[in-house]
């Protein structure tokens, strides 16, 4: 019976290890995927050689292989030491020092990989009979020969150990390279790989990384990485820019927008004045730099329902050339969106009893007011100048309570708010608070009072639903401190009852 190869008496002896080394493949290629394509590889690589080591086993008489026995052997136990310096190279590096919380930059694990190749290599070289004088001479003539045919390999590695050293760049920052815009995913001992937006990886020879300059996005020493974005938009000069200014910035710093950053604070400023337009830029800091367009469109909207709820547009006026076609056109969509106010006031409980004329008016003097998520509707102890009516969408109502945020309820289509001010003139108890896109129609106080007031029959709907949130407050708050719901004053009833002329 032949001499069983050294591969295979190594399994014998060692099972445990071969079975916690396959388990330990298992764990990894379930926590990272990855690396499951370089396992693959490497499981791939070891049955080919098992293949190989098999047929050295059984060649005889009826099968022979075309080398000798000793260099088959040889090849044998060198190519099943390199695949496992391989396979235990990806567990140390990418599972068990990250299970310690160790993180080593991947051109360091690739240079000690390298390495234990090399020391393996020399190794069988001693282990077939060579001196060690002859292994040194051989080495060095081979690294000769190495580093003057791969000049550019060693530059790529040399430029990725540089690169690693003088932290120019870490795992997880943005760069801009060109044209190119990625996050750093990996720098190995050739090139730095970046994946983009677009779910594009790109490949960068580290020696062409560190000849040319590159862009670190949303990095500063000590402070959190965040990136400023610009937002152009254009408006006649029909209002003041310093008001235009105050409101878009009045908007944008009290909604918690997503992935914006709260400093420093968004601003917007008034960038050139051309043909009667001006030109207007929103300049704020995004903190989470993948989200760079859906970002943008968010402030973009936020900008947009912040001026047409003061009757602004984004669009710059048609030129006197087109007035008369313009004018004709605002005509039929002014009747268009009336008709599409009446219909929806129809089927709001609080105008069931106003008359089909007096349903008219209001829908023609009804300001469109949209919101979109996290913008503050109404803030508590302001004055509101405006009954609101949802229409789509919900809103939170909010209580500001010693430092804490407390949620009142929710606000659907057909609610309404604000009249609380408008009737009594106090300031609002509570926050409104948009959930998502909200379309709204507001209603000014001369119009809510020359419909509403005039009519007795409006004051039980309204009273109860001022009743019905000043409960709900009370019981809140009762809740958090802990003590019993105070009993239900009779002021606001008889305030109601006054201002409608009800005795």
């Amino acid at each position: 019976m032949r001499e069983l190869l050294p591969a295979f008496v190594w399994l014998q002896e060692h099972p445990a290890w071969t079975l916690f080394t396959l388990m330990l493949m298992a764990i990894h290629a379930l926590r990272n995927p990855a690396h499951r394509r370089d396992l693959k590889s490497a499981c791939s690589q070891a049955l080919l050689v098992l293949t190989l080591a098999l047929l050295v086993q059984m060649q005889g008489t009826w099968l022979r292989l075309p080398l000798p026995d000793k260099w088959l052997h040889e090849l044998v136990t060198l190519t099943a030491g390199l695949i496992l310096i391989r396979v235990w190279g990806l567990l140390t590096f990418h599972l068990l020092l990250p299970l310690f919380h160790m993180r080593i930059p991947q051109i360091v694990a690739d240079i000690v990989v390298t390495l234990a190749y090399v020391g393996w290599a020399l190794y069988r070289l001693y282990a077939t009979g060579l001196s060690l004088g002859e292994i040194v001479t051989t080495s060095a003539v081979l690294t000769a020969i190495i580093a003057f045919s791969m000049q550019d390999t060693l530059g790529n590695l040399l430029a990725g150990v540089s690169i690693q050293l003088d932290d120019s760049i870490s795992l997880g920052d943005w760069l801009m390279v060109d044209s190119v815009q990625g996050r750093v995913v990996q720098i190995n001992w050739r090139a730095t790989t970046i994946e983009t937006r677009n779910w594009e990886t790109v490949v960068i020879p580290n020696s062409h990384l560190l000849k040319q300059r590159f862009t670190v996005l949303g990095r500063r020493t000590g402070l959190p990485v965040q990136w400023r974005r610009w937002i152009w938009f254009d408006l006649s000069l029909d209002t003041l820019p310093t008001q235009i200014i105050a409101l878009v910035e009045h908007s944008l710093r009290e909604t918690r927008l997503p992935n914006v950053a709260p400093w420093p604070q968004p601003d917007c400023l008034l960038m050139n004045v051309e043909n009667g337009i001006a030109r207007y830029a929103v300049r704020y800091w995004l903190t989470d730099l993948a989200a760079d367009d859906p970002t943008d469109s968010i402030v973009r909207t936020l900008i947009d329902a912040a001026l047409r709820r003061n009757d602004r547009r984004l669009t710059p006026p048609i030129f006197n050339v087109f007035m008369t076609k313009e004018k004709q056109h605002q005509d039929a969509r002014h009747k268009r969106h009336t008709a599409e106010r009446m219909a929806v006031l129809q089927q709001l409980p609080l105008f069931a009893m106003l008359e089909e004329e007096e349903l008219l008016q209001l829908a023609d003097q009804l300001k469109f007011a949209p919101f979109v998520n996290g913008d503050v509707m109404l803030a508590q102890g302001e004055l509101a100048q405006w009954l609101f009516v949802l229409v789509k969408g919900e809103a939170e109502l909010l209580i500001e309570q010693e430092g804490r945020t407390l949620l009142l309820g929710r606000l659907g289509p057909g609610d309404f708010f604000g009249e609380l001010s408008l009737l009594t003139g106090e300031p609002s108890p509570f926050t409104v608070r948009a959930l998502g896109t909200v379309e709204s129609y507001r209603i000014n106080q001369a119009m809510f009072q020359s419909l509403f007031v005039a009519r007795e029959s409006m004051l039980q709907p309204l009273y109860q639903a001022l009743t019905r949130r000043q409960q709900e407050q009370a019981d809140l708050l009762a809740r958090e401190a802990n003590q019993p719901t105070p009993p239900q004053s009779r002021d606001l009833f008889d305030k109601l009852r006054s201002l409608f002329g009800v005795k």
